[in-house]
């Protein structure tokens, strides 16, 4: 029996009503911990003072000491609560398992986007066949060196799908090789998707491609700054593309970097998104000011339609994703550069995030360097994202947002801080309003 111990509270705790009868705790630092409690169950949390025992609350609040244990070693999973004072947090794995790299497949673009961020862009053309199948050996070499089970390669460019035909020969060929070592090798698409054939289709539905789609907003919100080279905007023909994948099943998401240009068509295009049931991600600009009242303001009448959608079945936890924020599976990092992954310039250059292509003052390696495998090149290249500012190292949500990409931040920390405080007890909340119904319709089955 535990009568004489003492539960403690997670100091990371965000608890929060949901409607009359419920409310929902999460401990931020702890992966898929929320949990929905009643009234009765949230009283008991209430009462817990970091200093009671399990026996003295049983007696103040009138409830048998085995019950009360049962409902507290049940909070304990998920570090809701501790016995002790030893509660986790996201860790550094020593090594990585995985690799997760950003290919720039090449400089080539058939849109002229005013924002586009690539120095390089339209400089040179594709990758060379010699250069892919260096990476294919250095993939090899890792894999075998290091035992990893698994790689993921972003295609993206420029257009990737320009160079199509080279990497439809790779991607199969590469599949197989690590398949034979025991490693998975999955592969996507970073694409405007403005080309889009019957065989790309085909092919991405026999080699389990996934699509990530560039998407400003709805008709002249993207229009505006994704233009073909005549001037002519992109979204009718993204739009016809976008369902051709989704009628094929094939999986797809939508990225949108909010700007003062787009951010008023924020609503529209969630609740276009919502109808297609595409997973998607909206993501602040980076380098450049936005209005923060217009940003708030339009992103809460967003998220009033995610909340609407929810109450009609739709699964927000699984579709919507706001900048790199991560409320359920947590993080101890904003992505993979720097640990378990990079960036792969079009010539073989090793950098450590896209955003440095062309750039020669950063630190970078090659794939043709014989003494170094990934991994190697990974560990000896630059590093920013241990950068942090004190206020995030203490902060309750630094497993959540991780400081932001570790590239934009200002004084360690991200320049949407302020803005992240606000919308993620939002995002926990619609997270819980989803949990809520799905345990109701559940009840009423059972």
């Amino acid at each position: 029996m535990m009568k004489t111990f003492v539960p403690i509270k997670s100091p990371q705790l965000l608890v929060r009503p949901i409607d009359d009868q419920h409310v929902f705790v999460v401990n931020c630092a702890y992966p898929n911990s929320l949990r929905i409690l009643n009234r009765a169950q949230y009283e008991i949390l209430a009462a817990i003072d970091n200093q009671t025992s399990i026996s003295a609350l049983s007696e103040n609040l009138g409830i048998e000491a085995e019950v009360l244990e049962e409902f507290l070693n049940l909070l304990a999973r998920t570090e809701i609560i501790r016995f002790d004072q030893q509660f986790s947090a996201p860790r550094k794995p020593a090594n990585p398992k995985s690799l997760n790299f950003w290919i720039h497949t090449t400089n080539r673009c058939n849109l002229t986007c005013s924002y586009c961020y690539i120095s390089t862009l339209n400089t040179t053309s594709g990758m060379a066949e010699t250069t892919r199948q260096q990476l294919l050996n250095k993939m090899v070499e890792t894999v075998q060196k290091r035992g990893l089970k698994s790689i993921k390669l972003r295609l993206a460019g420029g257009e990737p799908l320009s160079q199509f035909k080279a990497w439809k020969a790779f991607i199969p060929q590469a599949k197989r090789t690590l398949q034979d070592m025991g490693c998975q090798l999955e592969c996507s698409f970073i694409t405007n998707l403005t080309i889009l054939t019957d065989e790309i289709v085909e092919f991405s539905k026999e080699h389990g491609i996934s699509y990530g789609i560039s998407l400003d907003g709805l008709d002249v919100d993207h229009d505006n700054t994704r233009t073909f080279k005549s001037g002519a905007g992109s979204f009718a023909l993204i739009d016809r593309n976008l369902r051709t994948l989704l009628a094929h099943n094939i999986p797809v998401s939508t990225n949108t970097v909010v700007t003062n240009s787009n951010l008023a068509g924020l609503p529209r295009l969630t609740r276009y998104l919502i109808d297609l049931d595409v997973p998607f991600r909206y993501s602040i600009v980076k380098g450049e000011a936005i209005n923060a009242e217009l940003l708030d303001n339009y992103l809460s009448v967003s998220y009033a339609l995610m909340k609407e959608a929810i109450g009609q079945g739709w699964r927000f936890s699984q579709r919507h994703q706001f900048c790199d924020l991560k409320p359920s599976e947590l993080g101890f990092q904003t992505c993979a550069s720097g640990f378990s992954g990079g960036a792969i310039y079009v010539d073989g250059t090793v950098n450590y995030c896209h955003v440095h292509f062309g750039d020669h003052t950063q630190l970078s390696y090659s794939l043709f360097d014989t003494d170094m495998d990934l991994v190697d090149m990974i560990e000896q290249g630059s590093h920013y994202e241990d950068m942090k500012s004190q206020d995030c190292q203490s902060c309750r949500y630094r497993s959540v947002c991780t400081s932001g990409c570790p590239v934009y931040r200002v004084n360690g920390k991200d320049p949407q801080c302020s803005l992240y405080h606000r919308f993620i007890p939002l995002i926990y909340e619609l997270q819980a309003r989803e949990r809520l119904k799905l345990l109701q319709e559940y009840r009423m089955i059972v």
